[in-house]
């Protein structure tokens, strides 16, 4: 028995250049009512981000974590940028917050649990092992090692999330993106685990995502060529001029093979519809892409930042740092960088994106973003310096907080922002706490428990009264990641990532 010939309701007429003009309502498209209701739903969106570095410089934490729980909660040194007030350092828009606490839960009080060889408990890591094992744990819920490596054993959230909420129209299934280019220590390298954020499953087994760092690159490769063409035959200028081509005429053939499936009346409607493209596509034209508002393209961002060399080398076998290097232009990057994951959900090019700010043991310097010299890793052990890592750790919630600005401020399909269909989480590296190999009691950075996250947006019935702070002591800051993932309709029922099982309640209340 031949299947009857049938056409969704949000059908696309694809073309030439991957080329694509929506249809009207026609009544070969009808089918029940659950279906009309599930195509007008917006899509959720999913993005993660990760920061090398710890709450622990000496004393440092209480320049981070709030005094008060739940809504309303104090904004303390380093969360600063999700407020609207002034900030010491890590100028926003006019010096000013970003405005976004009403967004964005804290949740502290986190542990990725260790254990010696053999006995590495279910999402943690090794004893005496600290950094490059507590990413993984995190993003793939999967226990780290063996052995020195940040590569997980599992695939990461935003892949599972891109694989169940993703769809044939999507040109880009996923995003992977770093902000700091190198690792700014001696062979100053941009490879390797310990640059990556992002690794998914294949036939060969598990695959690694190499993340862009190229704003220029990240720009081509969304907005610089039309979508279904290789990026390498089209030039950058080319989908502007293309954008201004009736979508009519890059869809004629497809046209010509569906009227004749057609019935009289909804020959009718088609003719009448593609008129009215025509004269729409006639008045875009006429209007100039400014990169504001819903779907529009971009400007160009032009010429990357200049990349810095390394901020320590090895001399007479002893790393001494250079006092020059260690900085690409890392706070541009990261502007522009969530810039297009924002514009890339706008035009549902992609629906889930994952990006690395910085890496661990994070040897990035900042005097030009914060006012202080130095790198990440060296304020983190000097206790001299608690206000000047609570600022790179501001930094990071800078850009944090832009995102989350942006995306509430792009207006989604049916008239929702970005924002109300969209979960953020952001995960660090580690927290503070005694030594783990029992050589001191004291506050240290290399420590994973009393770790923090932030989750922000509303998708999924997120944050539904507003941001708040909630305690979740001993809980592995992998739950966070799986609410992200509840909230975009992925492990609804097992509330699973990896080895670890349950989210944070609170977040949903």
């Amino acid at each position: 028995m031949t299947r009857p010939f049938r056409l969704q309701r949000r059908a696309l007429l694809r073309g030439i250049a991957g080329a694509a003009m929506a249809l009207p309502a026609l009544e070969i498209m009808r089918s029940s009512s659950s279906a009309r209701a599930a195509d007008a739903s917006p899509p959720k969106r999913f993005v993660m981000i990760y920061g090398g570095m710890s709450l622990g410089a000496p004393y440092a934490p209480h320049l981070v974590i709030p005094d008060e729980v739940g809504l309303g909660y104090d904004l303390k040194r380093g969360l600063l940028p999700l407020g609207a007030g002034a900030l010491p350092q890590n100028p926003g828009p006019g010096g000013m917050g970003l405005n976004v606490q009403d967004h964005v839960s804290i949740v502290s009080g986190l542990r990725v649990p260790w254990g010696s060889t053999g006995n590495i408990p279910a999402g943690g890591r090794l004893q005496g092992q600290f950094h490059f094992n507590t990413m993984g744990p995190q993003t793939s819920g999967m226990r780290a090692g063996p052995g020195f490596t940040e590569a997980p054993n599992g695939p990461t959230a935003d892949q599972i999330v891109a694989a169940a909420i993703s769809d044939d129209d999507q040109f880009v299934r996923s995003l992977s993106y770093r902000v700091q280019v190198r690792s700014y220590y001696a062979s100053n390298g941009t490879g390797g685990d310990d640059s990556r954020i992002s690794w998914r499953e294949s036939g060969s087994g598990l695959e690694r995502v190499d993340p862009i760092y190229s704003p220029q690159l990240a720009y081509s490769s969304l907005f610089g060529a039309w979508p279904g063409l290789d990026p390498d035959t089209i030039a950058a200028g080319e989908f502007s001029r293309r954008r201004r081509v009736s979508v009519v005429d890059l869809v004629q053939d497809r046209l010509k093979a569906l009227i004749p499936k057609l019935g009289a009346a909804d020959r009718q409607r088609l003719e009448r519809h593609v008129e009215e493209v025509h004269g729409l596509a006639e008045r875009l034209a006429a209007i100039p892409p400014d990169g504001q508002g819903d779907c529009s393209l971009p400007a160009d961002p032009g010429e990357d930042p200049p990349i810095g060399g390394a901020a320590l080398i090895n001399e007479d076998g002893e790393y001494v740092q250079t006092g020059t290097g260690g900085y690409s232009g890392e706070d541009l990057r990261a502007e522009i960088l969530f810039d297009l994951i924002t514009m890339a959900f706008a035009c549902d090019q992609t629906r889930a994106a994952a990006v690395r700010m910085t890496f661990s043991q994070s040897l990035l310097v900042l005097e030009s973003i914060i006012g202080s010299p130095g790198m990440i890793h060296s304020h983190a052990h000097s206790s001299g310096q608690q206000i000047p890592y609570a600022d790179c750790f501001g930094w990071h919630v800078k850009h944090f907080a832009r995102l989350v600005a942006k995306l509430r401020d792009t207006q989604d399909i049916e008239g929702a922002s970005l924002l109300d269909n969209t979960a953020v989480v952001m995960l660090f590296e580690g927290g503070y706490g005694p030594d783990v190999d029992g050589s001191n009691t004291e506050n240290v950075t290399h420590c994973s428990d009393n770790m923090v996250a932030l989750v922000g947006g509303h998708a999924g019935g997120l944050n539904p009264t507003g941001g708040k702070h909630i305690v979740a002591t001993g809980q592995h800051p992998a739950k966070a990641v799986i609410s992200a993932m509840v909230a975009c309709g992925v492990a609804q029922e097992t509330k699973t990532l990896g080895e670890v099982t349950g989210d944070i309640p609170e977040l949903f209340s």
